[in-house]
């Protein structure tokens, strides 16, 4: 319900900040959970956040400094009182430009994403994390691009998923991009009248300490900036439960405008590059490192009062809801770009296995069409498609044709 300003001695401890706590706010100690981690205040389940249970132990131990965010969780209803009135001035009153620029640059969690929800075709959306839950048991990233349609309320509809090359390990990704086939790609798509709608990220941090890496958020920012407002990003995870079982999330998100706006004026530090200290930070020990689940920058901002150049990835998402529903196309068809490649026979497969549908319809499968425009011209996919798309007819030629590529 706001941001509350504590202050202890340098000496205190965990428990001497929950009685400073009980003075101030009228929260009895015992009704108090406190985190250094923001997801707490939306947790169902507090008492997974240990970091601040021992009450013996000293903040300076923990790593909390001056002006640092501790998070409070409780259930007891409490009025909260409007801050003082300040005597009005005119804004960047006696501030030179600079000082203005970053006065105004506070980082603040948006609250509504733009885009209303997103709705996944059910068997796209499984075939994609069954991969990387059950082929890469989530050893190294997937990338993934979405596509289907958008409505002006800003209803997302996400019909298939293209996987483009690629080389990941664990905590990186290298998408390597083909031209030639992401223009088969998006042909395809704009004859069904679809087009690119977001991305998808397989996301292998167990603990759930963060969300998405700093290389996430930048390829977020890239596309959503050439996407416009209501593209969308998915992120597939894996996280234990309180049986010791794994769990599959698969949640949608939005870069905050804030965030694409920064990426855009060239705030975002330069990948690879040593992270910077924000002015008044002090020197750490050895040389600094990027940390997952920040996003680092070339100036400074405030973040919770505080000047830094690093930002948690939290405070950049805007959480979207997520829903699914039986798309138009099948999804059978091995998909492209995986370990194991597409080969003639899985054609000859797929046709053999649906020899009950007409040929349109065996035909109705993204990934089945990105094959066949390997060994078809632009003129007669564009024919095969939009039979698809109408639910046409498909000339005996090209029956014959595709017959013969299995």
């Amino acid at each position: 319900d706001g941001t509350e300003r504590m202050t202890v001695p340098d000496s205190a401890t965990i428990g001497d900040l929950k009685q400073k706590i009980q003075e101030d706010l009228k929260i009895p100690p015992q009704d108090q959970t406190l985190s250094l981690q923001q997801h707490l205040l939306m947790s169902k389940n507090p008492d997974a956040f240990t970091d601040m249970l021992e009450t013996s132990r000293s903040l300076r131990a923990l790593g909390v400094e001056n002006g640092q965010l501790v998070y409070l969780k409780y259930s007891v209803e409490r009025a909260t009182t409007a801050p003082p009135k300040k005597e009005e001035r005119a804004f960047g009153a006696h501030m030179t430009m600079n000082q203005l620029i970053l006065k105004q640059m506070r980082i603040e969690p948006q609250e509504k994403p733009h885009c209303v929800s997103c709705s996944f075709d059910s068997n796209a959306a499984n075939i994609f994390q069954s991969y990387v839950r059950d082929t890469l048991a989530f050893s190294i990233q997937r990338t993934a691009f979405l596509y289907g349609e958008c409505s002006e309320e800003g209803e997302v509809k996400v019909h298939f998923i293209y996987e483009p090359p690629q080389e990941a390990t664990e905590s990186s990704f290298m998408l390597m991009r083909n031209d030639t086939e992401e223009k088969s790609v998006d042909f395809i798509a704009s004859v069904m009248g679809w087009k690119r709608v977001g991305l998808a990220f397989s996301h292998n941090d167990p603990e759930r300490d963060w969300r998405a890496n700093e290389d996430q958020i930048r390829l977020m920012a890239e596309m959503q900036a050439e996407g416009g407002e209501h593209f969308v990003t998915a992120m597939v995870s894996s996280m234990e439960n309180e049986d010791g079982e794994q769990e599959i999330h698969f949640e949608a998100f939005q870069l905050s405008d804030q965030a694409t706006k920064l990426y855009s004026d060239g705030w975002f530090l330069e990948a690879g590059a040593a992270p910077q200290l924000a002015a008044g930070q002090s020197e750490p020990e050895g040389e600094p490192e990027r940390k997952p689940g920040f996003t680092y920058l070339n100036k400074d901002v405030v973040v919770a009062g505080r000047d830094v150049r690093e930002v948690d990835s939290d405070f950049l998402l805007v959480v979207v809801a997520i829903t699914n529903h039986e798309g138009p196309l099948m999804c059978e068809f091995p998909v492209e770009n995986r370990l194991i490649s597409q080969q003639p026979d899985d054609l000859k497969q797929h046709l053999q296995r649906n020899s009950r549908l007409s040929f349109t319809e065996k035909l109705a499968d993204f990934h089945l069409l990105l094959y066949l425009s390997k060994h078809l011209d632009s003129t007669d996919m564009a024919l095969l498609v939009d039979a698809v798309q109408s639910k046409g007819m498909i000339q005996d030629g090209y029956r014959m044709i595709i017959e013969a590529i299995a």
